[in-house]
């Protein structure tokens, strides 16, 4: 989990829900009720019918199921009049650049669609709080192939990037900030937060120092 900034919370929080099956949003609203930390605030089929739902009343977290069939393009705009800074998103194909550049937040929970109850409720608490979360599964998908190239001298193992990836990593040797990254690549600095999540972790790095020397070192950057 990556810590962002942290409001202060009085009260259930307030959730609303969109899915495009009945059956799911009926689920999701059942779990929200069924949990005195959290209020739920409405469900519909998509965004604009939300933001008439909810009249321009405020919500903490906003909880997305998106089916398969609708994961070849981006859903709707959000109304920024309702949307939230928390998100917690049901897919079953968390890879696609565009599910990270489509949410105006900066908290945001990717889980499989058959989540356990548990962990829904635990990540819309996550990200109210201002967390970012994957699911265990979801993780390994996002960060792409992590099979090991060779061994570090401490015998710990290293993974590849992406071209993405290394694209990033060029640009933080450059001495780029995270905005002007995104700028150049075209994509949301969610996307690039969660580049920068995915180096670390590969390289094992704790900074952006440390990730640009590893990545020279191990050949993904050139001088």
């Amino acid at each position: 989990m990556a810590r962002l900034a942290q409001t202060a919370q009085t009260g259930p929080l307030r959730v609303a829900v969109i899915a495009e099956s009945p059956q799911v949003r009926a689920s999701l609203q059942a779990l929200a009720e069924s949990s005195p930390a959290i209020a739920f605030a409405g469900g519909a089929v998509d965004a604009a019918a939300l933001a008439d739902r909810l009249a321009g009343a405020a919500i903490d977290v906003l909880v997305i199921d998106l089916e398969p069939s609708a994961s070849d393009s981006p859903p709707p705009p959000f109304d920024v009049g309702f949307a939230p800074s928390a998100f917690v998103l049901l897919t079953d194909e968390p890879d696609l650049d565009w599910v990270l550049d489509v949410l105006p937040g900066d908290a945001v929970a990717i889980l499989p669609r058959n989540a356990p109850q548990a962990e829904i409720v635990a990540s819309i608490e996550a990200t109210a709080a201002g967390l970012c979360v994957l699911a265990r599964d979801v993780f390994g998908r996002v960060l792409g192939a992590r099979k090991p190239l060779r061994q570090s001298a401490s015998d710990a193992p290293f993974y590849a990037l992406t071209s993405r990836e290394i694209e990033v990593l060029a640009m933080l040797a450059e001495g780029l900030g995270n905005k002007e990254i995104a700028r150049q690549l075209d994509i949301s600095d969610n996307t690039v937060k969660f580049h920068l999540s995915s180096i670390f972790g590969k390289l094992g790095a704790t900074n952006r120092t440390e990730a640009v020397m590893l990545g020279m070192r191990r050949g993904f950057v050139m001088v």
